[in-house]
């Protein structure tokens, strides 16, 4: 069973995306002053759900989330680490996102190593395990394998290996082997966090093709946006802000502190909150 049969696509994000209604994310954001309303017509509540007034755009899928969310304050993703973040699911706005916590992703990254544990709350939960050995000063990849699996459920049961080998990934399951060619570094998803972290991508935008679990989302571009203000559970903060856009995958946004912490990542339905670093 393929492990994408075990991510659920949101009804409601399907529905915003034909009507031209999802919210404009992954804009250059450089500002701190206080939220403005973008021009337009007034909505009355006959229009139904629609918050296309939150700014910045980074922090929309979240606002419902934010006044509980209390950055963390020690560690580094500097160097080797280990992290846990809550998945954040959005199921539409009003005057701020409706949200909840359906999941967790324990990642972490040490002698170039970078192991991932993603957890779904699906009713019976998805539980994706992954290791990616990677080499570089951009993480690039080499090696990689893949076991997705069901709770309570020991039939379900999938795995996958890769190998990249700077010209095409290839990759293996049980039953089939697929080869795609490419034409950046190859970086995992999760090992970006030190980079992120480094600071390094605040004077040039990072072209990469990305690991995505073992799918290919080819030509990202991963770029600093400026400086975000934004509320949380007990102050506001500014933030540094991040946006990743390519082929294959919605606008994802990375929020980082001053210490390269990556405290919250948006990516409308899926969002990350950092809750512990060691």
């Amino acid at each position: 069973m393929n492990r994408r049969e075990f991510m659920q696509v949101s009804a409601a994000t399907a529905a915003l995306a034909s009507s031209g209604l999802l919210p404009l994310l992954a804009e250059e954001t450089s500002t701190t002053k206080p939220a403005k309303k973008r021009p337009g017509k007034a909505r009355s509540p006959a229009d139904g759900p629609r918050n296309i007034f939150t700014e910045p755009p980074a922090i929309e899928p979240i606002t419902g989330y934010l006044p509980k969310f209390s950055p963390a304050a020690r560690g580094s993703m500097r160097a080797g680490f280990a992290a846990t973040y809550a998945l954040v699911q959005s199921h539409g706005s009003a005057a701020s996102s409706n949200c909840s916590l359906s999941g967790s992703l324990d990642v972490s990254f040490a002698a170039a190593t970078c192991k991932v544990r993603e957890v779904r709350r699906n009713r019976p939960d998805n539980v994706v395990e992954s290791v990616f050995h990677c080499a570089g000063e951009l993480n690039t990849v080499k090696t990689w394998s893949l076991r997705s699996s069901v709770e309570g459920m020991p039939d379900v049961d999938f795995k996958e290996a890769g190998v990249w080998d700077s010209k095409a990934m290839t990759v293996k399951s049980d039953s089939w082997t697929q080869r795609h060619a490419t034409s950046l570094p190859l970086i995992a998803q999760w090992a970006l966090l030190p980079l992120l972290a480094s600071g390094t991508l605040k004077s040039k935008p990072l072209r990469f093709d990305m690991l995505d679990n073992s799918a290919l989302r080819a030509d990202q571009t991963l770029r600093y946006c400026g400086q975000i203000e934004i509320p949380l559970a007990k102050a506001t903060a500014k933030l540094d802000c991040y946006a990743q856009t390519g082929c294959g995958i919605l606008p994802t946004h990375y929020i980082v502190d001053g210490d390269g912490r990556v405290q919250l990542i948006t990516q409308e339905t899926v969002n990350w909150a950092l809750t512990r670093l060691a």
